[in-house]
C-alpha cells in the first residue's frame, strides 16, 4: 500500500519543475528521517509492532519533481510488503498533526524528541529551499506555510531534560546508518539507542566503553529500555578523571627528548659512603 505526500514550494531560485541539488536533498533526507520515525513510533505502539524489515519498507520513499512552481512528490510504503498497511493511517494522521503544528508554532504533545529533531531539520531544508510551502497530507488535507517564519524552538532539544540519565557500558554496533546503536552495561543489560547523532564518528567506539546521556526509557513487556537521541563519547578511565593519566607518548618522540637532555651529575662520595651504599645493596 502506498500513498502521495506532496510538497509545493512557491518562490524558489529554480525553473519551474526544478530545484537547486542541495535543496532537493536537504528536503528529502529531512522528509525520510520524518517517515522512517514516525512509523517506528507507530509500529511501537501495543499491538502493532513489525519486524525491521517491514518497517523499512513500509517507510520507504520514492520521490519526483513535477511542474506547478515545483512540487516534490513523495511516494511513501511498499505495494509488495502488505496488502492492507496497518501503520498508514496513524502515520499520516500524526504527519498532519506535525504540520499543523508547524503552522502554530507548537508540537504535539505525542511527538517524541527523536521524531521532533527530524522535524527541526525538514524546517530548515524548507526554510532555505522557498519563500512559501503548501504541505499535503493524504487523505487528510493541505497546509501552507511560510517556510521561512516557522519557529524551530518547539520542535529542538533542550541541552538539559528532566529524567536524563548516564550509562556506561559497552557499544555495540546495530545500523550506523539509521543512527540505531546498543550499549551493554556493566551488568550486561542491553540498553537500545535510537537516533545517535552523528551515528558515523559513535560507529568508532563500537567494542570501546562510552558514556551515553539522554532521556532514558523503560522497557516494556518483551521491548528493551532505550534511549533516544543520546550522546555518546568514549568512557574516561579513573587516571583522567583524577588528572593523573599522562597524555600518551611515541617512541620516537621518548627518544628525541632523552637525546637533548642534560647528562646527570657525577656522584659525589667520599669512600666511606661508597662502602656504605654497597653494603646496603648486598645486604
Amino acid at each position: 500500500m502506498t500513498r502521495e505526500f506532496d510538497i509545493r514550494l512557491v518562490g524558489h531560485d529554480a525553473a519551474d519543475g526544478t530545484l537547486l541539488a542541495g535543496d532537493a536533498v536537504a528536503i528529502i533526507d529531512a522528509f525520510k528521517d520524518v517517515t522512517y520515525r514516525l512509523t517506528r513510533a507507530v509500529a511501537e505502539r501495543p499491538g502493532l509492532g513489525r519486524a525491521a524489515a517491514e518497517l523499512e519498507r513500509l517507510a520507504s520513499v520514492r520521490v519526483a519533481l513535477r511542474p506547478g512552481s515545483t512540487r516534490v512528490v513523495f511516494t511513501v510504503g511498499d505495494d509488495a510488503a502488505l496488502d492492507i498497511d496497518p501503520l498508514a493511517a496513524k502515520v499520516d494522521e500524526t504527519f498532519w498533526d506535525i504540520v499543523d503544528g508547524m503552522a502554530h508554532d507548537r508540537r504535539p504533545p505525542s511527538i517524541s524528541d527523536s521524531v521532533a529533531a527530524a522535524v527541526d531539520d525538514l524546517i530548515v531544508a524548507l526554510g532555505k529551499a522557498a519563500r512559501t510551502v503548501e504541505v499535503s497530507v493524504p487523505g487528510v488535507g493541505s497546509q501552507t506555510l511560510e517556510a521561512g517564519a516557522v519557529s524551530r524552538v518547539p520542535w529542538q532539544r533542550r541541552t538539559s531534560l528532566p529524567g536524563e540519565a548516564t550509562m556506561h557500558g559497552v557499544l555495540e554496533m546495530v545500523d550506523a546508518r539509521t543512527g540505531h546503536f546498543r550499549v551493554r552495561d556493566d551488568a550486561h543489560n542491553a540498553i537500545e539507542l535510537l537516533d545517535v547523532p552523528e551515528p558515523e564518528a559513535a560507529a568508532t567506539l563500537v567494542t570501546q566503553r562510552v558514556t551515553v546521556v539522554g532521556p532514558f526509557i523503560g522497557g516494556e513487556g518483551t521491548r528493551r529500555p532505550r534511549m533516544e537521541g543520546p550522546r555518546v563519547s568514549r568512557a574516561r578511565d579513573i587516571g583522567e578523571l583524577l588528572g593523573t593519566t599522562a597524555p600518551p607518548v611515541s617512541l620516537r618522540v621518548a627518544i628525541a627528548a632523552s637525546e637533548v637532555m642534560p647528562a646527570a651529575e657525577p656522584l659525589d662520595l667520599t669512600d666511606d659512603e661508597l662502602d656504605d651504599f654497597l653494603a646496603a645493596i648486598r645486604a
